[in-house]
């Protein structure tokens, strides 16, 4: 029978919050743009986007889905649970667009994007459809932050995403080549500003009921 590894590390990222072929993804925003609350999304319907790693195939996985978290570790020994990346949307808010996930032709390399165009771009250099991932800003408001991308061009290639400009920074040193903004998201400390008590924790079930690395 499969473990839950998701039961025993859910508890870390359930917490309460008190106060190469594609091109760069989205266009960087030169300053934030504030709005208005009417145009914002509902800071309730934010999850955190859980990064993993799976050594052995050299390839990060995102997920806002606990099930997701489950079948990459039960399916892929030596996976490693790195944290929350980001928190993003679990429904499409306001101001928000589709984040979505593709998976190369081997179905070891996950690439996310909220652009169409780059989304096409990639479907066309044999990457395939696999979920959408959450919902994200494609400019800088509502005290959102940058979602870095960056990608690893070698035989497994492999993206990670990041909020921190030290990891992004971190990132290029070990060869990983910057490719811009895949959009925005919410960190810990942007979310200082949301009304106290504002709970945020991984989703039961996955999209489409697929989970982890495509099989």
């Amino acid at each position: 029978m499969k473990t839950s590894v998701a039961s025993f590390i859910f508890a870390a990222f359930a917490f309460v919050i008190q106060g190469s072929v594609l091109s760069s993804g989205v266009e960087e925003s030169i300053s934030p743009n504030p709005r208005a609350a009417a145009t914002c999304g509902d800071v309730s319907d934010l999850a955190p986007f859980v990064e993993l790693y799976i050594a052995p195939i050299t390839s990060h996985i995102y997920t806002i889905y606990d099930n997701n978290v489950t079948n990459t570790f039960n399916g892929n020994p030596g996976t490693q649970y790195l944290g929350t990346a980001a928190f993003i949307f679990s429904i499409q808010d306001t101001s928000t667009v589709p984040f979505y996930c593709l998976h190369s032709a081997a179905k070891t390399t996950l690439f996310y994007t909220a652009n169409e165009t780059e989304r096409l771009t990639a479907l066309a250099t044999g990457f395939v459809d696999y979920m959408t991932a959450g919902y994200i800003y494609p400019s800088q408001i509502c005290g959102s932050v940058p979602l870095y991308r960056l990608h690893f061009l070698a035989a497994n290639s492999d993206y990670i995403y990041t909020t921190s400009v030290t990891d992004r920074e971190n990132a290029i040193t070990l060869g990983f080549t910057y490719e811009g903004i895949a959009g925005y998201v919410y960190d810990l400390l942007s979310c200082e500003a949301f009304p106290a008590r504002t709970t945020f924790s991984l989703l039961t079930d996955g999209a489409d009921g697929v989970g982890g690395i495509p099989s």
